[in-house]
């Protein structure tokens, strides 16, 4: 049995993160721009789950700056396993638009569906952190 959840692979800077998030912000962007009513709502979606991952990184950061996390047992998590990879999703978002320019809508839910669930995970976690430590203090 896997005793911890969370990966034990550093944390990557966050500038990276974010640098990737806004290369990933304006492709889609781009894309949406130029034929809206084909690539809008898969931009759109993209952008929402950019921002629900902005969210969870911030609340990254507001527990590292509280100390230690308490332990948390329990099955490996399949998302959170690889930590963030943003760097990665973003070459490999420019990479298939570059080879599959018409494939934005689905390549774009899809990577949308990725990052939203990496986003809610992290999310999870640091609630279930959020309320361990109010447990043991009670």
């Amino acid at each position: 049995m896997v005793e911890e959840t969370l990966s034990r692979l550093p944390a990557p800077s966050p500038g990276r993160a974010v640098l990737a998030s806004l290369a990933i912000a304006v492709l889609a962007a781009a894309f949406a721009w130029t034929m809206p009513e084909r690539n809008g709502w898969a931009a759109l979606a993209l952008g929402g789950a950019l921002l629900l991952d902005g969210l969870a990184l911030l609340a990254g950061g507001y527990l590292a700056r509280r100390g230690p996390a308490p332990r948390i047992a329990g099955l490996p998590s399949l998302v959170l396993a690889f930590g963030p990879a943003a760097g990665l999703g973003a070459v490999l978002f420019a990479v298939a638009l570059l080879l599959w320019p018409a494939g934005f809508p689905p390549v774009a839910s899809a990577l949308a569906g990725l990052i939203a669930m990496g986003a809610i995970a992290r999310l999870v976690v640091a609630w279930i952190v959020l309320r361990v430590d109010r447990e043991e203090e009670a």
